[in-house]
């Protein structure tokens, strides 16, 4: 049983109000002692009950002492202006460092979790194009650029810290320059490093390839393992091949891999392996090459919104090549597979491109 005039210790207080079971009489007197700046073990016994509530402690350290000096300040700006001789100013001292008890634990939870909460609660915007359509976006840095037919960009909805987006399918962007926070370009294979360029990335989940066609600026580009693959210059495509895990650079045209963004198909002495691959991304189809005599000649052309039948018929004009349409079939939830083209050399039009 507690003697009129004897002070309980701090620690169990502090204990009592954590429980619940504090009394009216005992929180003045806990906020008493809290306010007495003689109390020089205050904020250890209090970080030690704070800490003893969480679930997890390893990581808090948290500095109470500023949060201490404020209920002490308090409370002595209320005894500097107190009137002599009206005793309800003492009471509603008293009363207020009552309050100031619980908003303290009150900081104490937002300090702990402020950390945890800004780290987990980063939110992400997805961008899917539809098939057949072209999407121009803007990132929240003001970087800009395209997404093509059936792709995907994720990004934060804030960079902070660091500009990273991840990619499945084509997209050419147009990046903001910025020394000090690079650009990233997160593809399955593939961390695209940049600081502000514009460059075309083609991802798409359903090929053995991964390229990077660089316009201008400078690239470098990663495995997902971290490792350095090469250091990317303009008019430069560098071809990842997935399987067989091998990287390869070639001088190219750049702009003509971009022209996709404007609904235009450009061919720039390429050949028909390329052509054929570049013809399937473009119409979602699967055209292959059926003979390697093709792979002798080089195809130059424009083209602007033009069917693929019609590309096809100019390319039996203009190449010594046939194609052929396969017969397209379902699976068993009678999903029509993708048109399959066949392209093979047409022997009788040969002597004329000699």
């Amino acid at each position: 049983m507690q003697l009129d005039g004897m002070k309980q210790p701090l620690q169990h207080l502090i204990q009592k109000y954590s429980e619940g079971s504090i009394s009216l009489k005992e929180q003045i007197e806990l906020s008493e002692q809290l306010a007495d700046p003689g109390n020089r073990n205050a904020e250890e016994i209090l970080h030690d009950d704070w800490e003893s509530q969480l679930e997890s402690n390893s990581n808090s350290d948290y500095d109470l002492k500023p949060v201490l000096d404020q209920v002490h300040h308090r409370i002595r700006l209320n005894e500097t202006h107190k009137p002599a001789g009206i005793h309800w100013v003492q009471a509603f001292q008293r009363v207020a460092a009552i309050l100031i008890f619980p908003l303290l634990f009150s900081f104490l939870a937002y300090f702990h979790f402020q950390d945890k909460f800004s780290a987990s609660s980063v939110s992400y915007a997805e961008i899917q194009c539809p098939m057949g359509v072209r999407t121009k976006f803007q990132l929240p840095d003001g970087s800009t650029g395209y997404l093509n037919s059936g792709s995907s960009l994720k990004y934060p909805v804030q960079f902070n810290g660091e500009r990273k987006v991840e990619l499945i399918g084509e997209a050419f962007f147009d990046v903001v320059h910025n020394a000090k926070i690079p650009f990233h370009v997160n593809t399955k294979n593939l961390d695209i490093k940049v600081l502000g360029t514009t460059f075309n990335v083609i991802a798409n989940e359903d090929e053995q390839s991964e390229e990077i066609v660089l316009q201008t600026g400078k690239v470098n580009v990663s495995a997902k393992s971290g490792e350095m693959l090469a250091e990317m210059k303009p008019n430069e495509q560098l071809t990842l091949n997935i399987e067989k895990q091998t990287v390869s650079k070639t001088e190219v045209e750049a702009s003509q891999y971009s022209t996709w963004k404007e609904g235009k198909l450009v061919f720039r002495n390429e050949n028909m392996q390329q052509v054929a691959r570049r013809l399937s991304r473009w119409y979602n189809a699967d055209v292959v090459v059926d003979d390697r005599m093709l792979d002798t000649y080089t195809f130059h052309a424009t083209f602007a919104d033009e069917p693929l039948d019609e590309v096809l018929k100019l390319l039996s004009i203009t190449t010594p090549l046939s194609y052929k349409e396969e017969k397209r079939t379902s699976d068993q939830e009678g999903v029509f597979q993708k048109r399959k083209i066949v392209l093979t050399i047409n022997q009788s039009k040969i002597n004329q491109f000699k």
